[in-house]
């Protein structure tokens, strides 16, 4: 696969999924502490790199495709293992482990 990774980023998987779950990109851009403008770049970004729609935009916001509820229900498994990593690493230097 001939793609640019840097376009798969945390930030970008993180602004799809709260996208996801207002139905807005202007609720979640400003959750994701970015602007409309950004968090349209970024998302667009994120469906160029996977070669598929993620969302469907019209006047009442934004709902998912086939494809991004596949890419949410993955995305949602990501961020946990994030989140499990930083608790585990966290755990170890709270222990002086580390």
């Amino acid at each position: 696969m001939d793609c640019n990774i840097a376009r798969f980023d945390l930030v970008s998987i993180r602004l799809a999924v709260l996208c996801a779950e207002s139905g807005s990109l202007s609720a979640a851009a400003k959750v994701a502490h970015c602007s409309i403008s950004t968090g349209s770049q970024r998302l667009s970004a994120l469906e160029d790199f996977l070669g598929a729609a993620l969302f469907i935009r019209d006047h009442r916001g934004l709902r998912l495709t086939p494809a991004g509820a596949v890419f949410v229900q993955n995305a949602y498994v990501l961020l946990h293992q994030l989140d499990v990593l930083k608790q585990e690493v966290g755990s170890l230097r709270d222990a002086a482990i580390l």
